[in-house]
């Protein structure tokens, strides 16, 4: 993909963008589903720009308890400005959801003063203040869907949160039914049976990820 199509580099043209990576020292990677791109109780030093695939930011507990703390999908950043704190006994992973590459940008070529007070460089900062705000946002989201009590108001929070953004009745799950219980915090198997209970009560239609609210 072009990577002036990413969020971090909204507003510059291809060329400047080329010409910035090459400065940033950005490193590119492959990866494949499953994979462990990093860590959040190392340190991370890096902003991590994601040009193809999507990758999920995981929580695991002492217990072996994973939930979903975040999807990423293209042009989506994670790294050191988007760093979850984790308690003892936890770990903070972004983990591949499906095959995708990443490149990689040292934090600090983004935050030093540019030597030749480029206004690509002022344009990326910008932008990163921009992707901090949308980022608060969705956390505040998914914290309102994790507030709600039982399974089925945290599906229909979550789904009306979805049609939010689709902007339509109709739209497609970013997860697969695992993640999504994941992403909720519950049992998939009750997740599974409300889902069941929804269409059936006509609450919903469900044809894979497509959901359609009714």
């Amino acid at each position: 993909m072009h990577i002036n199509k990413t969020m971090l580099f909204k507003g510059i043209d291809e060329n400047d963008c080329k010409r910035m990576l090459k400065c940033f020292k950005a490193e590119e990677k492959n990866y494949k589903s499953g994979d462990t791109i990093c860590n959040y109780s190392e340190k991370t030093d890096f902003i991590g720009i994601v040009t193809s695939g999507s990758v999920n930011v995981i929580r695991g507990d002492e217990n072996g308890n994973i939930s979903i703390l975040e999807h990423i999908e293209e042009n989506g950043l994670f790294g050191k400005y988007f760093i979850y704190p984790a308690s003892v006994g936890e770990g903070i992973y972004v983990v591949c959801d499906c095959a995708c590459t990443v490149i990689f940008i040292e934090s600090f070529h983004i935050t030093k003063r540019c030597s030749k007070a480029c206004v690509c460089h002022s344009t990326v900062v910008s932008n990163m203040f921009d992707i901090v705000t949308e980022k608060s946002k969705e956390l505040s989201s998914h914290l309102i869907v994790l507030s709600c009590r039982s399974t089925r108001e945290k599906l229909l929070c979550c789904f009306r949160l979805l049609s939010a953004q689709s902007q339509s009745t109709s739209f497609e799950l970013p997860f697969s039914a695992t993640a999504l219980a994941e992403y909720i915090c519950v049992d998939r198997s009750a997740m599974t049976r409300e889902l069941k209970k929804m269409k059936e009560e006509c609450i919903i239609t469900m044809n894979k990820r497509k959901v359609t609210l009714l």
